[in-house]
């Protein structure tokens, strides 16, 4: 089996500590104790022998598990063979889907607290049952996470006659209109409950919330109710406690989305809002000149007001509306230049219905009932002209970090995980443990091209999308925007090549969408959305003319996430191809290096404005840095984090 390696760890730190820590437990191992592959003969032997049980029989065989460990106190570790060939059997029976050996792998990894690196395609869903169901054993709870609704959804409808077959309860958390308390509440009364991610923090924090204003909290509540011989009535709270997580794609849920805190807020007083600071901000951010009332840092997404600025903002105060200012005024101001410089429609948001609403940058989705804070909102709408809504006060936060070292057994799944292992084991002490590929890959990832600008980039890459829609191969465009994929469908529909879009604006389609592109001839350009979790069917004639082709636009700031979009093609050994498309334009050098930008124009391109394909080393590196310092930006709140709490514990003493 592969193992990861220190090339590529933007914390070698961590990752050695976890190699040496793994070393250390190999050798002190307990008597007993056996590697995953003797494991896995067990199973498959065990599994032999129950194909020739009835379906009572093996519900029996459910029950018996859950008495060992519910009433005899077996630990869960001695029901995983017994627990992993039953479901096996079971998952055949229901679903007609056997567990592969690399499955069972993956399973194994996840039971003992790990991080099951399996490449995309190779079945994580199915996995995932096998230590949700061992878990589950224990009666406190499973908690199983994925990064959106839509693969939420499709995961517990897939899941779900395995574990009605087991007799074992299984949830899926409400959205929307569908979210009251009472439907949460048996969500997670449930054995296993799926959900996406910031759900279950911000649950947590709405209980600790409703326990917190529980009448029934205050000092002598509880002796009053025992005179009065009643009964301490119950906060109003939704979950049972937190026992067990498995994290599915738990790089983006527990990095990716870890630079910003999950945070509850709640509508402020009427009488504190006001729109009148928002436009006269904006009206005299308009008048303000970069380089000389303030300056702007792109890559930190971060603005400062210059002495002269600050002159100017409080030249004339008679525009300063004193009464409805809910922080300095400077602040107002500086926040209508960042909704003019680094807050761009199509980009960082959308306009839909009057409303500005959030689109996640990496995963691509809408965030209807998200908004920014300190104003940074109603900035932006006060920009876009859409109507202003009150502000919101912070009621609770919790970084994930915390949150999820909060639960007794943390473990995840993702086919990007090996540049991270480091950083699973400095904040969650997971070890990253690679599963072998099924079967091997047929993938050809062609050679990266670099072009001096994206008008030239456009260029080639219409007519290579061209010349490909005229083989019948489908192809998948990545985009890193919508305003990127908007821009290459008019370029598309100027050549006449039929094609779909799927972004933010068009997430109800989201599966429809996807289900035709694995047809011959199908042409899709999507932002991430079409990344993590995507599964994308090839239809036989589709794998004649070469398996979906993957085209990646530009690179992200993520390696990982640029993995993840190329795997969407060549799965479980199918044919596929991928190449990679960048330019002196993109954002990553524009925002983070504009330096090396200035000298990429400077080199001297062929003819159609493409230069050396050696030059894709220049964004190897800037991505790498960005990745180091987007880690040390998630470090240092962390940091921040614990001394907080820390800080909380010695105030209460």
């Amino acid at each position: 089996m592969a193992s990861v390696s220190l090339t590529g760890q933007y914390d070698r730190s961590a990752f050695l500590q976890s190699r040496v820590r793994e070393k250390i437990a190999h050798l002190f191992k307990r008597s007993g104790a056996k590697p995953d592959s003797e494991r896995l003969v067990a199973i498959n032997a065990a599994a032999s022998r129950l194909a020739g049980f009835t379906d009572d029989e093996l519900r029996n065989n459910v029950q018996d598990l859950q008495r060992c460990v519910r009433v005899d106190g077996v630990s869960l570790d001695e029901v995983v063979e017994p627990g992993f060939a039953l479901l096996r059997e079971v998952s055949r029976r229901t679903t007609g889907l056997f567990h592969y050996d690399e499955q069972i792998l993956g399973g194994l990894a996840l039971v003992r607290g790990g991080v099951a690196e399996m490449a995309t395609g190779e079945g994580k869903t199915l996995a995932v049952s096998l230590p949700a169901f061992v878990f589950s054993l224990a009666g406190k709870g499973v908690h199983v996470v994925t990064v959106n609704a839509y693969l939420a959804r499709r995961d517990f409808e897939f899941s779900k006659p395995i574990f009605d077959y087991c007799g074992i309860t299984i949830g899926l958390l409400p959205e929307g209109k569908e979210s009251t308390p009472e439907a949460k509440r048996d969500a997670y009364h449930c054995d296993i409950t799926y959900g996406v991610g910031y759900e279950f923090g911000f649950d947590y924090m709405r209980d600790q919330l409703a326990r917190m204003r529980h009448p029934g909290g205050a000092p002598g509540e509880e002796l009053r109710y025992a005179i009065l011989d009643r009964k301490m009535p119950e906060p109003d709270v939704c979950q049972r406690g937190l026992e067990f997580a498995i994290i599915d794609e738990v790089d983006s849920v527990l990095i990716d989305e870890a630079g910003s805190p999950l945070l509850i807020s709640e509508a402020a007083r009427e009488e504190d809002s006001s729109e009148k600071p928002f436009f006269a901000a904006r009206e005299l951010a308009g008048k303000l000149v970069e380089g000389e009332h303030f300056s702007l840092d792109r890559n930190r997404r971060r603005i400062d007001l210059s002495l002269e600025g600050r002159r100017e903002i409080f030249h004339d105060d008679s525009i300063i509306p004193w009464d409805y200012l809910r922080r300095p005024w400077e602040v107002y101001v500086i926040n209508a230049l960042k909704a003019d410089y680094l807050f761009h429609r199509d980009e960082q948001y959308v306009v839909e219905d009057d409303k500005v609403v959030i689109v996640d940058e990496f995963t691509g989705r809408r965030f209807e009932d998200r908004s920014w804070r300190e104003g940074q909102h109603q900035a932006v709408e006060a920009k876009e002209g859409v109507e202003i809504r009150p502000e919101s006060d912070s009621a609770a936060s919790i970084t994930r970090q915390r949150f999820y070292a909060l639960y007794n057994m943390i473990c995840g799944l993702t086919g990007t995980g090996a540049e991270s292992a480091g950083e699973f084991w400095r904040f969650f002490k997971m070890p990253v443990v690679p599963i072998p590929l099924h079967k091997p890959s047929c993938r050809v990832i062609e050679p990266e091209r670099v072009f001096v600008d994206h008008e030239s980039m456009d260029v080639a890459l219409v007519e290579d999308i061209v010349r490909r829609y005229q083989t019948g191969q489908p192809i998948l465009v990545g985009t890193r925007t919508i305003r990127d994929s908007e821009r290459i469908s008019e370029k598309l529909q100027a050549r006449s090549v039929p094609h779909r879009v799927l972004t933010a604006k068009q997430d109800a389609e989201e599966e429809e969408i996807v289900s035709h592109a694995g047809v011959e001839g199908s042409v899709l350009i999507a932002t991430n959305m079409a990344g993590r979790g995507t599964h994308i069917d090839l239809s036989a004639t589709a794998k004649d003319v070469g398996g979906l082709h993957v085209i990646a636009v530009e690179r992200n700031e993520s390696v990982r996430i640029d993995r993840q979009l190329i795997g969407r093609g060549a799965r479980q050994g199918q044919p596929g191809s991928a190449q990679s498309f960048v330019s002196a334009d993109d954002y990553l050098l524009d925002t983070y290096a504009p330096d090396v930008k200035a000298r990429l124009k400077d080199e001297t391109p062929d003819s159609t404005g493409e230069l050396p394909g050696q030059l894709k080393r220049i964004f190897d590196k800037v991505q790498s840095e960005v990745e180091r310092m987007r880690y040390q930006t998630r470090l240092r709140m962390a940091e921040r984090d614990e001394w907080l709490e820390e800080t909380k514990e010695s105030l209460a003493r």
